[in-house]
């Protein structure tokens, strides 16, 4: 089906468009309610480092360049982009209520961008390579106010804090997750168990999936 907001095609099971967010169901007035979300955080590391000896038109154009493709994954494994806030990118999975998969595709989805990175840093003439940091966690979640779009929307939800803390605890180019989500996928993905993390009396048990980078 053809989004009405952006004219760009998109899945006919999914409730957001994967590229703009608008709402593709005709029943918006109502909220989503309690609705079991996975929430990705993804983080570049030594970006900050290497953009200090750039112009700020080639900062710009490399985090385009390296967020286009991210985005191109988010879409492609059926998730939303939510923010983008400087050098990263929060996105939600499970807006498509059909796909039971969602836990998995953003485990995914994290792993593709590091290879794709693993590839621009292999063209790319860097002091030192970029990395990343990434925090994913499943949490129930409820839409109100939607406005024809899920970014403007609330979302009420632990999600977004809990995969940052997950995120900010995470070595470079490691990807932690938690109970919720260790739960849902260990049957198919390795992880080790990292422990707890506590910021602001909220507490988030880490596991660490096993990446396997090229090269």
């Amino acid at each position: 089906m053809v989004c009405n907001s952006c004219q760009k095609e998109t899945a006919p099971a999914l409730n957001f468009c994967q590229w703009c967010g608008a709402a593709l169901r005709d029943q918006t007035a109502s909220p989503f309610d309690d609705l079991k979300l996975t929430f990705l955080r993804v983080d570049l590391s030594g970006f900050t480092t290497m953009s200090e000896a750039m112009i700020a038109e080639d900062v710009m154009a490399l985090l385009n360049e390296i967020f286009s493709v991210f985005a191109q994954i988010i879409s492609a494994n059926k998730g939303t982009i939510y923010q983008v806030i400087g050098d990263e990118i929060v996105s939600i999975f499970g807006l498509d209520l059909e796909s039971g998969f969602a836990p998995h595709m953003a485990i995914l989805t994290a792993e593709e961008m590091f290879n794709k990175l693993f590839d621009f840093n292999k063209k790319g003439s860097f002091k030192s390579p970029i990395g990343l940091k990434v925090g994913a966690e499943i949490e129930p979640a409820s839409i109100f106010d939607l406005n024809q779009n899920v970014r403007n929307a609330l979302i009420l939800t632990k999600g977004f804090r809990k995969s940052q803390i997950l995120q900010k605890n995470a070595a470079s180019n490691t990807i932690l997750v938690g109970e919720n989500l260790y739960r849902v996928t260990k049957g198919f993905f390795a992880y080790r168990e990292v422990g707890e993390f506590v910021e602001e009396s909220l507490g988030v048990q880490a596991y660490e999936y096993q990446l396997k980078l090229r090269g």
